[in-house]
Order: C-alpha cells, then sequence, then structure tokens
C-alpha cells in the first residue's frame, strides 16, 4: 500500500518535504487559486490532506502535531472524519479554544518558519498572517505548493465546456455589462481590473460551466480596460463557434495558465489595476506589484452582480415558481412514503433532485442537499454517504437543505418536516425558529443597514427561550451561480457593506439540539423600497420562496396577531401561485396545509 493511501502517511510525507523548503509548519487553506468557497477535484487538498469534506476549515501541519480550525456548522462533522488522523480538532467560536497563531507559538521554537502555496493564499490572507504570527516570533512566507509533490493521482485541471447565458436570461448583454464595468473604472481612474473571482467572471461574460460541482462556472482569469477585454482560461473548453463569437466582440482569449506572462507583457509601472487582495491569490499579487501602479479594492463586478435587474429579478420569481412545484411534490410524496418505501437520507436527496430535474430550465442542484433525520439534523451542514445515511422509517424531524440551479435563477430553502406526531418540545422550538423568520421578513428599516444590524431581529426569540445558534441568518444569492455570493451578508460579522434594493438574500434561522434533531426555516428574500419619510427611504424584504411550512409543528399560541398574519397571508400567496400547476391531489394537499391558523 502507497504510504499516500492514508492521511498519517500523508501528513508524513508533507512533512519530509516540509523539511526540505526548511519549514516548521505549513498551511492548508482547501481553496483554490481564485479563494473559492467550492472549488474543483484538483483543490480539494484539504479534505486530500485531512480527510475532512467541510467547505470551510484551515489544517496546519508541524513536524509533530497538526490541527484542523473549523467553524460551528462542522464541528460535529468534524470531530467524526478526523477520528485516527492524528488531526486535533480546535473548535473556532468555542471560549478556550486556541487560535493557530497561539498554538503554533507553543509548538514551535523561536524564530521558527511557516507557509502557504503562494498561488492558494490570498495576498490580505497572507498578510494578516505574517502580522499575527510575527507577535510571536514566527515568520511567514509564501511557499511551492507542495501537496502537489506527494499527491501522486491528483486530478488534472478541468476543462469543462463553456456555454453561453443568453441574455434574455441575464438581461444585458456581455457588451453592457463591460460598458458598466469601464464607467466604473474611468470613475475610479483605474486603466485596468484584474478579475479572479470565478462567478464575477461568469456574470461579467454572460458564460456558464460546470469545473466545479454545483457551481456553473469555469477556470478563469479576466483583464479588462477601457479598450481591452482579456480572458484567460482553458481553450479547449471553448467550441470554435463561442470563441470566434467572443473574438468577434472584442473579447481577447488567451491561456489559463499564462496569466502571468500575460500580466508582465500588457501592464506597465503607469497603469492603475483594481484588484481585490481577499480574491486574488499572493503569486499573482507579486506579479501585479511588479508590473503596475495597484489599487487594493473590492471588485467592481461584485456590486454589480449583487444588485439584481428586472430581468433578473423577473426570472428569480419564475425560478422560485419551479422550484416551489418541486418542493410540494417531494413534501407531499414523502409524507405519503416514509413509512412503506424504505427510504434513507440518500435516497430521499436523490428523490428532490428528481422533482426538480422534471422542471422547465432546470441545470443541477446548487450544492450538496443535507438531508438529515433526528440527530443527524443537528449536524448544521451534514453531509450524507452510505457509511452515515440513516433509514428514514420512524418517527422523528428531517432537516431538509437543498437548491437548485436554473437558467432564470439559483434556489436554496431548508424546510423541517415533522415525519409522525412531533413532541410539544418540537413544537415550541419550531415556531420559535419561525418567529425568527418572520420577525426578520417582516422588519423595516432605513437605508444604509448593514446585515450585521439585523442578524439580531431573528436570533432574538432564540434568546429570549436561552436557545442561540451559532450560523449567520442570511447571505447573498447568485443569478444562476454561486448560492453563496457576496458581498453582503447578515450575520455577526462585520461587514460594511449596506443591504441595497435588488439584492437576493437567505433568511435561514435555526436550533439545534445535538443528539437530539435541528431546526432550520430557509427563504430567500429581495431586498426592496417599503417607502419614504423625512427621516429617509426605508427598505424591507419581499419573500419570493414558495413553500409551505409544517404546520403541525406550529403552535399558533406562541405566535403574536401580526406573526399569524404572516404565516396566512404566506401560505395563501404559496397557494394561489402554485396550485395551478398541481395535479388535483396534490392541490387538494396543499389547500390543506396552507390553510389559515387561528
Amino acid at each position: 500500500m502507497s504510504e499516500t493511501n492514508t492521511v498519517p502517511g500523508r501528513i508524513e510525507a508533507l512533512r519530509r518535504q516540509m523539511q526540505k523548503e526548511n519549514l516548521d509548519a505549513y498551511f492548508i487553506f482547501g481553496t483554490d487559486p481564485h479563494m473559492s468557497e467550492y472549488v474543483a477535484h484538483r483543490w480539494h487538498d484539504r479534505a486530500w490532506i485531512s480527510g475532512f469534506t467541510g467547505s470551510a476549515g484551515v489544517v496546519v501541519v508541524t513536524a509533530g502535531s497538526a490541527g484542523l480550525w473549523t467553524d460551528s456548522r462542522y464541528h460535529l462533522q468534524a470531530e467524526e472524519q478526523l477520528r485516527g488522523s492524528g488531526i486535533e480538532l480546535f473548535r473556532e467560536g468555542v471560549p478556550g479554544v486556541l487560535s493557530i497563531d497561539e498554538w503554533l507559538a507553543k509548538e514551535l521554537p523561536a524564530a521558527a518558519s511557516a507557509g502557504a502555496d503562494a498561488w492558494t493564499l490570498s495576498l490580505s490572507r497572507q498578510r494578516s498572517l505574517k502580522s499575527s504570527l510575527a507577535r510571536f516570533g514566527i515568520l511567514f512566507r509564501s511557499t511551492p505548493d507542495l501537496l502537489d509533490r506527494i499527491w501522486t493521482d491528483r486530478p488534472e485541471m478541468p476543462a469543462r465546456p463553456i456555454y453561453q447565458h443568453d441574455t434574455k436570461y441575464a438581461g444585458q448583454s456581455r457588451g453592457e455589462k463591460l460598458g458598466r464595468l469601464r464607467r466604473e473604472l474611468q470613475n475610479l481612474k483605474a486603466d485596468y481590473q484584474l478579475i479572479s473571482s470565478l462567478s464575477d467572471i461568469a456574470w461579467l461574460f454572460n458564460l456558464r460551466g460546470s469545473d466545479i460541482d454545483y457551481n456553473p462556472l469555469f477556470i478563469s482569469y479576466a483583464l479588462i480596460s477601457s479598450e481591452k477585454a482579456y480572458l484567460a482560461l482553458q481553450r479547449k473548453s471553448l467550441s470554435d463557434e463561442l470563441a470566434s463569437l467572443l473574438e468577434e466582440e472584442g473579447v481577447t482569449l488567451a491561456a489559463y495558465d499564462q496569466i502571468a506572462g500575460l500580466l508582465r507583457e500588457v501592464l506597465d509601472k503607469d497603469q492603475r489595476l483594481i484588484f481585490d487582495p481577499d480574491m486574488v491569490n499572493t503569486g499573482l499579487s507579486e506579479i501585479l506589484h511588479a508590473s503596475c501602479f495597484p489599487i487594493e479594492r473590492r471588485d467592481i463586478t461584485s456590486g454589480l452582480k449583487s444588485i439584481k435587474g428586472g430581468t433578473e429579478i423577473e426570472g428569480i420569481r419564475k425560478a422560485m415558481i419551479k422550484d416551489g412545484v418541486a418542493m410540494v411534490r417531494f413534501i407531499h410524496w414523502l409524507q405519503h412514503s416514509w413509512e412503506r418505501a424504505e427510504l434513507t437520507e440518500i435516497s430521499i436527496g436523490a428523490a428532490l433532485e428528481q422533482f426538480r430535474s422534471e422542471q422547465a430550465g432546470f441545470i443541477g442542484e446548487s450544492f450538496h442537499p443535507i438531508v438529515g433525520f433526528r440527530d443527524h439534523g443537528a449536524v448544521i451542514h451534514y453531509s450524507a454517504d452510505e457509511n452515515s445515511s440513516y433509514r428514514v422509517d420512524q418517527p422523528g424531524l428531517l432537516l431538509v437543505d437543498s437548491g437548485g440551479h436554473y437558467l432564470d435563477g439559483t434556489t436554496d430553502i431548508t424546510r423541517t418536516i415533522a415525519l409522525g406526531e412531533p413532541s410539544s418540545q418540537q413544537q415550541e422550538d419550531y415556531t420559535t425558529v419561525l418567529k425568527g423568520h418572520i420577525e426578520l421578513a417582516m422588519a423595516r428599516f432605513p437605508k444604509g443597514t448593514r446585515g450585521v444590524q439585523l442578524d439580531a431581529l431573528a436570533k432574538r426569540p432564540c434568546w429570549e427561550r436561552g436557545m442561540h445558534y451559532a450560523h449567520g441568518t442570511g447571505h447573498g444569492v447568485g443569478y444562476f451561480l454561486n448560492v453563496h455570493e457576496g458581498p453582503q451578508s447578515i450575520s455577526p460579522r462585520m461587514i460594511d457593506i449596506p443591504v441595497e434594493p435588488g439584492m437576493l438574500c437567505s433568511n435561514e434561522p435555526g436550533v439545534y439540539r445535538e443528539g437530539q434533531y435541528g431546526i432550520r426555516i430557509e427563504n430567500l428574500v429581495l431586498v426592496k423600497e417599503q417607502f419614504s419619510t423625512p427621516f429617509g427611504t426605508f427598505l424591507g424584504f419581499e419573500t419570493v420562496t414558495l413553500c409551505p411550512f409544517d404546520r403541525s409543528l406550529i403552535n399558533p399560541g406562541m405566535l403574536s396577531t401580526d406573526q399569524l398574519r404572516w404565516v396566512n397571508e404566506y401560505h395563501s400567496t404559496v397557494f394561489n401561485a402554485l396550485s395551478p400547476l398541481l395535479s388535483r391531489e396534490e392541490q387538494r394537499w396543499l389547500g390543506e396545509v396552507t390553510a389559515p391558523l387561528s
């Protein structure tokens, strides 16, 4: 058996490479050269070195120890997956848990050296690590990719076909979007922008791909000036017809692996180039600082794509109807099948994908579905596999967090479903979460409000009962793009980005009782102007997701008059929008589950 067939063997092989580079510690972030949240298989390096498959976390290896730091969404998952690996779990957010720099200060000798692959390390992260580790006398530097030397069967660079996202869905042509970007460049007195974010590139060029599972993206870079647009990608991903069309429209195609040479060739010292230090890797940033006058700021395209236009909003509404039909048919089927169909968490997820696939314009799931039965529902980002998947053949709560990509939008929805008769505690917990969900859905707030100011609205009902959920309440959602899209966030994180009209966000409070069950209720909401007063313009949310809540889990006596009215009005909207598209039996069932609560 090869040494690198096991996690302990891989760590030992990495330590030998660290010795060659005179490194006392090595960081693995689990991202790609574009700082993507979800990455192509080639960059599943955190999973390869540790066995942990969550989408967030940092592995640090020293000569004698190894640790994984991850947030509360993955504490239970990481504990299970790290068992027997020799890697210690550090639960971020838990009082008393050592930070990475504190741990390294204890593990390493004075004047030690730590490093990470320059091409999967953002410039801002490099600066942060340099600063924090320097306090303990540890030198941090970017390095070659050490895993590439030992990962003998590493997947190749992806190069799946790229296709156009038609203007009838996108709302604006490539030329129009490039024009908007160029006007912003002019306003900022800049000559170029380098874009590394894959979702920004896909949005800007009205192109989509499938290089990353569950993400309609393709591996690329873009360099834009007032006159030129360079797109660096895997040329074999483009058909000759699409390549010719792009070139006719003024897009210069370049090879993905030649981006460094392109920057050196095109740029000069007097030119001002905008790039996002959170998204551009250290390898490229070093070239930029040597080749031009860099201006560090958030990508212009990040703000442009977060504000959905009229055609996109119309598409979102259509996608929500299609997704709502799929969800209603799924829940109707589940409620009538679970006692006799020999279901598992995996087969339930597959059934939901099948219901979605019957809808027009469905491209694929927007993330791997989270189907957690009973205590698995308390694992916030649980992912069932053949070894862990429960049979769903007895009463309990089932948490289903899922979404779809359609040509006219991306969806993300969570429903907690009672199979059998729920307990009074389950009803109280569910209704408490629902109260928080409604409070955010009904919120009115002045223009300029940040997401951190809204997060507590959804959490307050939980806090009043002495409960808490450690994840944020909402994230941005892309338009047939990433299901997690910035720059906005409704969370405790201090993100200085206002919630603006046209943004699409999630509203997903929850409660998780370890070893028992999890409850989360998630709809997508569109930010809209509500009214103006002498005090300014006020915004609010329009809930666009269409799917009933589980009325067996709602205790109406816990809801205020306004909250009860909101539920009844929402259920009426769901019924009116979806019932014409359902069978008679499905219509009858939907009518029952959306009947007014009293």
